[in-house]
């Protein structure tokens, strides 16, 4: 009893305070957009140094449990919305599996000039001069969620103009119904990164707040690559979780 009563005192102080808030919310004691106790409040509530407080709460805020509001306090976050590794869905269908509503702001449509690493991802001879490409913030409840560039290789007389995608809203919805591509296997790969000043502002985040970055590369029925995608997600609103078996 005494060695564990030892190992518990090495624990930081702030740890415990960290573990202690991070329960209530995902307990469901604190709810999403709630205001936690002030700083004062917290500090006669477990006895504690402003010091360790503030260092709590500024870690729960990177990790995207809190946020924090001038003038008018400290918040406890939207929970995140996590995503299966295996799952092939749109970011339509996922939003709308979790009972939010799917919006997006179109910033470019069209050709453009594919880079070498766009090509060998749709494989396309290195000669091709252009493919169309999409650039959109991805909206959930009218709340920036991520921004996604999409490159295809679309057939010369395969077109989708921006007025079928704003009614439409999937892209993958488009390319079954109105060309039978049927988007049937994709490879992906995940990593953290950092936002850009241009990226921060479409998210409506901080610059250089962690970002998880999506790429894949979508294969259609017939086996041809079809899509390559990069979205950046705000790391503070969603995540990934995958399900593993022996």
């Amino acid at each position: 009893m005494s060695r564990i009563a030892d190992l518990n005192d090495l624990i930081p102080k702030y740890y415990k305070l960290i573990n202690m808030i991070r329960q209530k919310i995902e307990d469901g004691e604190w709810t999403p957009h709630e205001a936690i106790p002030s700083e004062r409040q917290l500090e006669t509530l477990y006895n504690l140094s402003r010091t360790t407080i503030r260092q709590a709460v500024g870690i729960l805020i990177r990790q995207g449990y809190l946020y924090r509001e001038h003038g008018r306090g400290t918040f406890v976050s939207p929970q995140k919305l996590q995503k299966g590794i295996t799952e092939l869905t749109s970011f339509t269908e996922d939003m709308r599996n979790r009972g939010l509503e799917p919006g997006q702001i179109i910033l470019e449509i069209g050709g453009i000039k594919p880079s070498r690493k766009v090509l060998q991802q749709l494989e396309l001879p290195p000669d091709t001069e252009s493919i169309f490409h999409i650039e959109r913030i991805r909206l959930a409840n009218s709340q920036p969620m991520g921004l996604q560039v999409s490159y295809l290789a679309l057939a010369k007389d395969q077109v989708i103009t921006r007025e079928e995608l704003e009614e439409n809203g999937s892209l993958y919805n488009i390319l079954r119904e109105k060309y039978n591509i049927v988007p049937t296997e994709a490879e992906e790969t995940l990593e953290v990164t950092l936002a850009t000043y241009r990226e921060a502002a479409l998210l409506q985040v901080k610059e250089g707040s962690p970002l998880l970055l999506s790429q894949r590369t979508l294969w259609s029925q017939n086996r041809r690559a079809i899509e390559y995608v990069k979205i950046l997600y705000r790391g503070d609103r969603y995540k990934y979780y995958v399900k593993l078996t022996r």
